[in-house]
């Protein structure tokens, strides 16, 4: 069997190594000067891999009912055995994995290792940009690529990285695997190329967004809270409707808000937008208190602390420069003794820490986002990961409409897909066997 793998990233990588296991000889064609870019950079350069906590909750999808038939609990003991297979040690922190060493290198490491052991059977090529996938009468698939002036061409049996000149052509595989990634991190190679091979093909993709991201606000003293990070619960609305609510740290900016608990709504927000539809984030920065009891802890700190300085009755309450920006909006001066500061401001600055409210009016764009929201529909694909329309052909990783929440979802994704898509890829009939052939080129 022969497999052709569109890009070099985590599910190309674990495809191709799961390919050569099954007895498959595999070409993978990258278009950058090396793979494994986006691997490097996950996880602040630890790669938080997989999690502890498994299962379609985690994922967000346009058809989240399919979710269930690609990712599982069972998935878990999957990818971490396909790394110990690799001999790479990996440790537990906070429910997350991490390569033992908590450098991502490692990860890629491993993985080009362990193509380099499969000799002439795998054949990994660099500067390669896939322009066209191309399936063919006979079940095969042509993959047309241009080739940079100099591009380089890896052969594992030898373990050396040479200097080739390779002109634009052509391949033809038994299988093909689109792993060419999203759109997310373009600096790493993900240009969007495959969701236009997808379209080509007369394939249904949801609309593509970023995701895990940082949102732009509407308010322009934001710059005042600049650099402040704290506990908080968030809330986001759409059009006046509870999308989501997260709680973690939260990082203010002088754009707008930040921080896992952001990242983790930023997909509604930036679907949301896209809809011209009024996006909103109501920030809680008292979470351990009820909105009663907060009041009522100042309102008698106010009491207590007569003869105070407003200032110094915010002291040793919230970070300084929140409450500077909440007695601003409250109408109330820092050098303005308590006595003189009315109730009805208090009750409003308490108010503000628990209901502080943001107009969202975009999220950062693709180069800031960790990952997509969007794709190719589950309606289009086999739970093998092949095409229905076409089964000789399998997407995976950030090119389906599949995008997970912070903590090592993504990367187990791109490992899961590309694993499960090799195994199926490596075996004669793969795909569903029932699929109508409806190409003619």
């Amino acid at each position: 069997m022969k497999i052709g793998i569109v890009g070099g990233g985590a599910a190309g990588l674990a495809a191709a190594v799961t390919a050569c296991q099954a007895g498959a000889d595999v070409v993978v064609l990258e278009q950058n000067d090396r793979v494994g870019k986006k691997i490097l950079s996950t996880g602040n350069g630890k790669c938080n891999f997989s999690n502890t906590r498994m299962g379609a909750k985690y994922y967000h999808s346009e058809t989240a009912d399919l979710l269930s038939q690609f990712v599982f609990e069972e998935s878990v003991p999957q990818v971490l055995d396909f790394f110990t297979e690799l001999g790479m040690l990996y440790r537990e922190k906070n429910g997350g994995y991490y390569p033992y060493s908590e450098q991502a290198q490692t990860v890629l490491d491993v993985l080009r290792f362990k193509l380099d052991s499969f000799g002439d059977r795998v054949r990994v090529r660099t500067g390669c940009k896939v322009t066209a996938v191309i399936p063919l009468k006979n079940g095969k698939v042509r993959l047309e690529f241009e080739a940079a002036a100099e591009a380089t061409a890896f052969t594992a049996k030898k373990g050396d990285l040479r200097v080739e000149k390779i002109k634009p052509e052509h391949l033809s595989f038994d299988r093909v695997i689109l792993a060419c990634g999203g759109k997310a991190a373009p600096k790493t190679g993900s240009d969007g190329s495959g969701y236009r091979f997808l379209k080509d093909l007369g394939l249904n993709c949801v609309s593509v967004v970023p995701a895990l991201v940082q949102l732009v606000c509407k308010e322009k003293d934001l710059k005042m809270v600049s650099g402040v990070r704290t506990q908080a619960v968030v809330r986001l609305f759409v059009d006046g409707k509870l999308t989501d609510t997260q709680k973690g740290e939260l990082q203010l900016t002088d754009y707008g808000i930040s921080g896992i608990v952001v990242f983790q709504l930023s997909r509604y927000a930036a679907y949301g937008v896209s809809r011209k539809k009024e996006v909103t984030a109501e920030m809680d920065v008292m979470p351990e208190y009820s909105k009663e009891e907060w009041t009522d802890t100042l309102l008698t700190r106010k009491k207590r602390y007569a003869g105070q300085t407003a200032e110094q009755f915010c002291s040793g309450l919230l970070h300084k420069k929140l409450c500077a920006y909440f007695m601003k909006h409250c109408g109330i001066n820092p050098q303005q003794l308590l006595e003189q500061v009315t109730e009805a401001q208090i009750r409003e600055f308490a108010h503000l820490c628990k209901c502080w409210c943001v107009t969202v009016v975009r999220t950062n764009g693709f180069d800031a986002a960790q990952v997509c929201a969007g794709g190719l529909s589950l309606k289009e694909i086999n739970p093998d990961f092949s095409l229905k329309k076409y089964p000789q052909i399998y997407a995976v990783g950030e090119l389906l409409d599949v995008d997970g929440v912070c903590g090592g979802y993504n990367l187990h994704w791109a490992w899961l897909s590309g694993m499960m898509a090799a195994k199926s890829a490596s075996v004669s009939g793969a795909g569903n066997s029932e699929a109508i052939y409806n190409g003619s080129r």
